[in-house]
């Protein structure tokens, strides 16, 4: 006997639907079915991501291939109605299958559901869209259930939070380390020296605050903004910044660039700059431009309401930091006007982001 045209012969999902005795299932045979049942099942067949058909009062269920393994070793399943085969879990997901029954669709993330498909309760997540299908008259009829199990996902960035809140906790200890014994070994330095050994300890913690944030982005990866936020707070002028530009992350190495560059910044501009007076402000901007086949991302420091800025005599350890540009790129541009200190400094986006 050929299958109807619906039920591709070559997908076995299918062969396991036309096997089916249908006379005393709701849906009766499949060749009685309304054409727009019929559609949404070939639909949901010859797709490769998990995919199921509920259809009708009864919640009758049909699922591709690509489903079999979230049902794991429930059996017989095909056919069956939707709340009978998640029993387990009905109560959580039941008002949400009402939902798309009543013509509204719903899309969750990472959505956690305790479920037992091997013998036993166990917790998993899933990402899923139940969405509502109408029959002929416009009447919502079934719905399709569009599902992608995280549960691997998931608990990889639970355990990779652990990790990097125990990491954190033993860089803490090695900073705080490393900080007591410069003042220790510096207790007796003159006026001069201890003033050196406390630009050492803020630089110290501008490398803290950088990886502050590395680690709270669970990843390798931190974002612009809260590096550059990390440092002004951390140096108490926080409210003294405005930051413009989108949301850009960075690779541990610019991560830790843009830290201690607008470590260097932020403090000569309290030293001499628009944070030395009441009224001075610092806008921090950033945008990213296309340059021929790469993306360039500029980065700009503008100080206003202070003092004329004035190059500096010498050129200590910060200047050449800042000069060294982000990453080591050299690409800077300083400017020292009646207005007030000004940088661009530019890199490629790609070399700012990447993870090595």
């Amino acid at each position: 006997m050929t299958n109807p045209y619906f039920l591709p012969s070559h997908v076995p999902a299918a062969r396991e639907i036309s096997q089916i005795d249908w006379t005393s299932n709701p849906l009766g045979p499949p060749d009685g079915w309304p054409s727009s049942l019929k559609t949404a099942v070939q639909m949901m067949l010859e797709s490769r991501f998990p995919k199921a058909v509920v259809w009708g009062p009864q919640l009758i269920t049909l699922f591709n291939d690509a489903f079999r393994p979230i049902l794991g070793e429930k059996k017989d399943c095909m056919g069956q109605a939707f709340d009978f085969i998640w029993a387990e879990a009905w109560e959580t997901i039941g008002p949400i299958a009402e939902k798309a029954f009543a013509g509204e669709a719903t899309f969750i993330e990472d959505f956690p559901l305790t479920i037992n498909r091997h013998g036993y309760p166990e917790q998993c997540y899933f990402t899923f869209c139940y969405s509502p299908i109408r029959d002929e008259t416009g009447a919502v009829a079934g719905m399709m259930d569009t599902v992608a199990e995280m549960t691997g996902k998931v608990e990889t960035e639970q355990k990779l939070g652990v990790l990097n809140a125990e990491l954190a906790h033993h860089m803490k200890n090695t900073f705080g380390m490393v900080q007591a014994i410069a003042s220790q070994t510096f207790k007796g330095a003159v006026a001069a020296d201890r003033d050196d050994v406390k630009i050492f300890e803020q630089r110290l913690l501008a490398l803290s605050g950088a990886h502050d944030v590395l680690v709270k982005e669970v990843t390798d990866t931190g974002a612009l903004k809260d590096v550059i936020r990390s440092v002004v707070e951390g140096l108490s002028v926080g409210d003294r910044f405005d930051l413009i530009g989108p949301a850009i992350s960075l690779g541990p190495r610019a991560a830790l660039s843009v830290s201690m560059i607008a470590h260097e910044l932020a403090t000569n501009a309290i030293k001499y700059g628009a944070l030395s007076t009441v009224e001075g402000r610092v806008k921090v901007a950033w945008v990213v431009e296309k340059n021929g086949g790469v993306h360039d991302l500029t980065l700009s420091w503008r100080e206003q309401g202070g003092p004329p800025a004035r190059e500096p005599a010498a050129t200590g350890f910060g200047s050449k930091l800042i000069k060294m540009g982000l990453i080591g790129t050299g690409d800077v541009q300083l400017s020292y006007g009646v207005e007030g200190f000004s940088a661009d400094l530019k890199a490629s986006l790609d070399q700012m982001q990447r993870a090595d």
